[in-house]
């Protein structure tokens, strides 16, 4: 009977060594995940503002070519005998040209602040209870 007692000890000791040894091991990987991650994100910020900052001229640049459009075919309309579309000659551009300035400069505010933004992460480790 002392046999089998202290062979069920023996077996939950070791049992509760591997958790233990587990635990830890797991405890220390999520550690140098979060170190990884924020090197990860310090090295790519530059890179995501770079990519923030292309797609907003590339939107204003865009925006601009719409505008210039929309004025070439007002011109057409006009020289074909649309007087009434006149008024739309002289305001479209300068509406359109402050639309495209505004959104560039809220463009170029933002593109720090969408840069700094986390993505999301795959699989994500558990939360720590303290």
């Amino acid at each position: 009977m002392k046999s089998k007692l202290f062979a069920c000890a023996c077996i939950v000791l070791a049992l509760s060594f591997v958790l233990t040894g587990i635990s830890y091991c797991a405890e220390k990987e999520t550690a140098g995940t979060k170190a990884k991650n924020f090197w990860q994100k310090l090295f790519n910020y530059p890179a995501n503002v770079t990519n923030e900052s292309a797609a907003v001229v590339s939107d204003t640049a865009k925006r601009g070519t719409e505008v210039v459009t929309k004025e070439v075919k007002t011109v057409g309309q006009v020289t074909s005998g649309e007087v009434a579309k006149t008024k739309e000659l002289v305001t479209e551009p300068i509406t359109g040209t402050a639309e495209t300035a505004v959104k560039a400069v809220e463009g170029t505010v933002a593109a720090p602040v969408n840069a700094a933004k986390e993505e999301p992460q795959a699989v994500q480790p558990p939360a720590e209870q303290k």
